[in-house]
């Protein structure tokens, strides 16, 4: 069995992937066909279609495959728990990242909690106007559930009679119309 080579489709066909996969795979490096006939078809062995189970079991830890790429040159290259150690720094990096995620996800859902709950006091208020309000004006419901909260990377600010975003504190405007920017805050 050793010896056995399979065209793409079948390949495709025993890893449970596209061809198209296969030949991806390929262009940027992460397996390589055993050979070609002499009409140029890909041929797999069992070697390619363990780097292909490979490929897809480092897919499964969330890497990227430019981290595969990294796993599967430390696995050519042969250095005892060479591969160990990548995954290991890879993986910590990718626990750091996940963890910075889940401590922004719960700020955000912190806010989205005071937002519901100004945006109830608001209702209860009366603070909708939308029924009463000019061909001029727009409704001003979602600016009465964020009253006085400013995210803090959006400034905005009224210059020359017209609303532009602020990109950092002593700038000038987005639109680069203006250095430094002089107005009122809204």
């Amino acid at each position: 069995m050793q010896g056995t080579t399979l065209k793409i489709g079948e390949a495709a066909r025993l890893a449970g992937v596209p061809a198209k996969t296969l030949r991806y795979y390929e262009d940027i490096g992460l397996i390589s066909p055993a050979a070609r006939t002499s009409s140029g078809y890909r041929l797999y062995g069992w070697r390619e279609l363990e780097q292909i189970g490979f490929v897809r079991r480092a897919k499964l830890m969330g890497l990227s495959l430019e981290q595969i790429r990294n796993l599967v040159e430390a696995a050519e290259d042969g250095i005892p728990n060479g591969v160990f150690q990548r995954l290991d720094d890879q993986l910590e990096r990718s626990l750091e990242e996940t963890e910075r995620k889940m401590e922004e996800l719960r700020a955000f859902r912190e806010s989205l909690l005071k937002y519901r709950e100004r945006a109830a006091d608001a209702e209860e208020r009366g603070a909708c106007r939308c029924g009463e309000r000019g061909a001029a004006e727009f409704c001003g419901c979602v600016t009465a559930a964020t009253e006085g909260v400013t995210p803090p990377d959006l400034r905005v600010i009224r210059e020359n009679d017209r609303f532009v975003r602020k990109e950092k504190d002593g700038g000038g405007c987005r639109c680069g119309c203006c250095q430094p920017v002089f107005g009122e805050v809204i």
